[in-house]
């Protein structure tokens, strides 16, 4: 039994491999089934066209790049702006010349830091750069300031305070404004007008215009200030004004603090001025001492008004003062702190000077009777001349300004009505202080300011003339 088993799995082994070649071939594979056929897509809708907005995107920001020079002229300087995370170019241009009308390019930019340097300068830029941050969602207005002619950067930041205004012509950058105010004001020991207090209606201008080039610097300037209605009487008419204006050259040496200058400047009162007499009884005596060495007697107040007891003491541009000067100009402070801004600059001269009086009459004083008025002559004298001037800024709306200058006469010390040495100086202190906040957009702003201003001129009298004033004022901007 056993051996019949093992003769069994001994035959059914060697029968294996002879399976294995006698297997039939295999059947053909079945046909794979064609591909279904591909839907057609729908069409997506077109995106409807963007929609032009002046605010960026949330993802993304504004740059706005202004150039400027040191005098405040806006230049057209080529730049390159780098992604400081990439170290790539992600746009270029050229200033625009804003007072000419040109608007400055506005780079759509994501979030983050960018470097910006004149154009064909490398990200590695050690000098002449500026790093600008652009918020997502919001517009960056970056200033840049630059030497004029090498565009060496001198300065930049955020812009915080307000941007030159005005409009170029050929070159000329011209500015003007206008507006009003409601002034407090007091003088003391006033020339061609009332001492005492007053508040009043006012209208003023001032123009500007500067020429920045190459070598070149040209300034001019004009202010007027008019009061409106006589406190007196009550009539609307022009009682105070004051017209002033300069006009500067200064040539740059090849150094923006240092250069020679000439300088001319004039000051006068456009509209006649009167002196209201105070009178304790009907009736007020007056003498007036003419330059021809006449006198003139008036009886003032006899009759039943008040414009009775008042005294032309000048005619339509009476005093009129002019100066000339020419020296050497000096720029002694120029700080830019972003927050704060400080200019100082200096002139030391020679100076000559002309007063034309028209007729002026100055009263020697009003508490004694009669009232004497003498008739000032007209003068002349020329010596050495120191001025300043300073400009302040802080934040935005913040402000102050002040000027000096000093003249200390050679010719003609008889004339004057001091026998001092410091009684003779002809001195003229002016400043300003105040806020202002804009009403629409940088055309029109209101302000609260306070002036003051010092005069001393003994050719025409020997007291000083000390005026100030607080006023809140309503500027127009017109360009």
């Amino acid at each position: 039994m056993r051996k019949t088993r093992i003769a069994l799995l001994t035959t059914f082994i060697a029968l294996l491999p002879l399976r294995a070649f006698a297997q039939p071939p295999p059947e053909d594979p079945a046909p794979t089934p064609d591909p279904a056929p591909t839907p057609t897509p729908t069409p997506t809708p077109a995106p409807a066209e963007p929609v032009a907005s002046d605010s960026p995107s949330l993802s993304e920001g504004k740059l706005k790049i202004h150039i400027l020079g040191t005098r405040g002229a806006y230049l057209p300087m080529a730049y390159d702006v780098f992604s400081v995370a990439t170290q790539q170019v992600v746009g270029s241009g050229v200033g625009a010349i804003e007072s000419s009308g040109e608007q400055p390019e506005e780079l759509v930019l994501p979030p983050g830091l960018y470097k910006i340097v004149r154009a064909g300068e490398s990200f590695d830029a050690r000098v002449d750069f500026a790093i600008a941050t652009v918020e997502a969602g919001a517009l960056t207005d970056y200033v840049i300031i630059v030497e004029p002619q090498s565009f060496d950067f001198r300065g930049s930041g955020p812009v915080i305070g307000e941007l030159p205004r005005g409009r170029e012509v050929v070159g000329v950058r011209i500015s003007l404004n206008g507006g009003g105010n409601l002034m407090f004001n007091q003088k003391r020991a006033a020339v061609g007008s009332t001492s005492g207090e007053t508040v009043n209606l006012g209208l003023f201008g001032n123009f500007g215009l500067v020429f920045d080039r190459g070598a070149h610097f040209v300034d001019v300037s004009a202010e007027l200030q008019v009061d409106l209605i006589d406190q007196v009487t009550g009539a609307y008419m022009p009682t105070n004004d004051r017209f002033s204006a300069h006009a500067l050259y200064s040539y740059k040496l090849n150094n923006p603090y240092l250069g020679p200058y000439v300088r001319a400047s004039m000051q006068t009162h456009i509209f006649p001025g009167y002196v209201y007499l105070r009178s304790e009884g009907a009736t007020v005596d007056v003498v007036i001492n003419r330059v021809d060495g006449t006198t003139e007697t008036r009886t003032l107040g006899t009759e039943a008004n008040l414009d009775d007891l008042r005294i032309k003491v000048a005619k339509p541009f009476a005093p009129f003062k002019l100066q000339e000067e020419l020296g050497a100009n000096v720029k002694a402070v120029d700080m830019d702190l972003l927050l704060f801004k400080l200019v100082v600059g200096t002139r030391v001269g020679f100076g000559f000077r002309q007063g034309l009086m028209n007729g002026l009459l100055v009263a020697r004083s009003q508490t004694t009777r009669p009232i004497v008025f003498d008739e000032i002559d007209d003068y002349t004298t020329l010596g050495p001349v120191i001025g300043a001037n300073a400009k302040v800024t802080f934040a935005r709306w913040l402000f102050g300004s002040a000027t000096f200058g000093m003249l200390a006469p050679l010719t003609n010390k008889d004339d004057s009505r001091s026998d001092k040495f410091a009684g003779r100086l002809l001195l003229d202190v002016s400043g300003t202080a105040g806020f202002k906040v804009p009403i629409f957009t940088d055309l029109l702003y209101a302000s609260a300011d306070y002036t003051f201003r010092v005069e001393r001129d003994a050719f025409i009298t020997n007291l000083t003339q000390f005026e100030h004033s607080v006023m809140a004022r309503a500027t127009l901007t017109l360009f």
